[in-house]
C-alpha cells in the first residue's frame, strides 16, 4: 500500500498542489476570491508539498507571507511524521481513512 501511495498518490498530489498555487496566484492578480490557505496546506500535508514548493518558487507566490511559510513547513514536517508512522506500523491506513472521513463531516 505504501508503494502505491508513493507511485500514484504523491505525484498526483504534487500536480494538484502546483496547479492550486498557480490558480491561486492568478486569482490574486485578478483580485478574485482566493483558494483558502487551509486547502493549500491540506494538499501539501498529504504529500503534495514538493509540487507546492516548486510552484511557490516558480510563480513567486506565498513566499513572503511569514505566517503561511511557518504553516507550510509544519505541513511538510507533518507529512514526514505521517509517513514515518505508516512505515513503522504505528498507524494504519484504516485510521487515516477514518480521520479523512471525520474531517469531511
Amino acid at each position: 500500500m505504501m508503494l502505491l501511495y508513493y507511485l500514484l498518490a504523491v505525484p498526483l498530489l504534487c500536480l494538484v498542489s502546483a496547479g492550486m498555487y498557480w490558480f491561486d496566484k492568478r486569482l490574486a492578480e485578478n483580485k478574485s476570491r482566493r483558494i483558502p490557505e487551509a486547502t493549500l496546506l491540506a494538499v501539501d500535508l498529504l504529500g503534495g508539498w514538493p509540487g507546492g514548493w516548486w510552484s511557490q518558487q516558480k510563480f513567486r507566490h506565498k513566499t513572503k507571507k511569514k505566517s503561511f511559510r511557518v504553516k507550510y513547513y509544519l505541513a511538510i514536517l507533518g507529512n514526514i511524521v505521517l509517513i514515518y508512522l505508516i512505515a513503522t506500523g504505528k498507524i494504519g491506513w484504516d485510521a487515516i481513512r477514518e480521520m479523512g472521513q471525520d474531517a469531511l463531516r
